[in-house]
């Protein structure tokens, strides 16, 4: 059984893990956590785009914490920025408890980043972004 070509696949960047733990076993009682992809920190979710040769490898969202050990948010999407290769549009959605304005300024100068999120993230709206159906 291969993939529903209509589901988006997404890379989630975050060091919760049991945040990750609940979203995953949500999503599979969906029979969609095929379409969620979790690093623990941002350093990891660089090399994993970079070694991604074919266009529809690449994930169609990002969901990205700010605050992580070894590389953070802001480095996250610095080098992303460099990553020239990925031709794909993919929307950036940061996630984060800092409330701070400045933080949020920062990273909504980027074009591909569409929205600053309060943690928790809801299951549904993961959810939502999988099955495609959010706008």
């Amino acid at each position: 059984m291969g993939m529903n070509t209509g589901y988006k696949k997404i890379i989630f960047i975050d060091d919760d893990t049991e945040m990750v733990r609940i979203y995953n076993s949500v999503l599979e009682q969906k029979k969609l956590s095929d379409y969620l992809i979790h690093f623990e920190n941002a350093q990891k979710g660089i090399e994993y785009l970079k070694r991604i040769n074919r266009e529809e490898d690449l994930p169609d969202y990002i969901l990205l914490d700010l605050y992580m050990p070894v590389m953070d948010g802001f480095k996250f999407l610095h080098y992303f920025n460099e990553l020239k290769k990925l031709k794909k549009s993919i929307e950036v959605f940061v996630c984060s408890s800092s409330q701070n304005q400045d933080d949020r300024n920062k990273v909504m100068k980027y074009p591909f980043v569409s929205a600053y999120l309060e943690k928790p993230l809801s299951t549904d709206f993961i959810e939502l972004l999988i099955e495609d159906s959010v706008h």
